[in-house]
């Protein structure tokens, strides 16, 4: 070769040492594993943040303070009347299946009477 032609660029370039280089970076690997876990990560917090939640709304149902004295005695004095009320609904009904039974009674004596009245011998 002529000595010219050595210090020309485009020789240059062509007599360095070349290696392949992967399409995508181990950086850009690393950066979607670690998004990944990211997300997996926030999936989860939000998933035991729900949870959480519900169990303090299970809580706090249980831990409720107890009803007011003055509240008890209203539910005590309606459920009193309610049953005073369904005692006498249930004894004026008894006193009016004795009195169909014993009118029903009357009822079939006399029809067998007639019966006997009105048989031809």
């Amino acid at each position: 070769m002529r000595k010219v032609d050595s210090k020309r660029l485009s020789l240059q370039l062509t007599r360095q040492n070349y290696a392949l280089t992967p399409k995508r970076s181990t950086g850009i690997w690393l950066g979607s594993i670690a998004a990944a876990c990211a997300l997996a990560a926030l999936v989860a917090a939000g998933f035991a943040l729900k949870r959480s939640h519900e169990d303090v709304r299970k809580l706090d149902t249980l831990c409720a303070p107890p009803a007011s004295e003055q509240k008890l005695r209203e539910q005590l004095v309606h459920a009193q009347l309610a049953l005073e009320q369904e005692a006498a609904t249930r004894a004026v009904l008894e006193q009016r299946v004795t009195d169909a039974t014993a009118q029903n009674e009357r009822l079939q004596t006399d029809l067998s009477f007639l019966k006997k009245q009105h048989k031809p011998d």
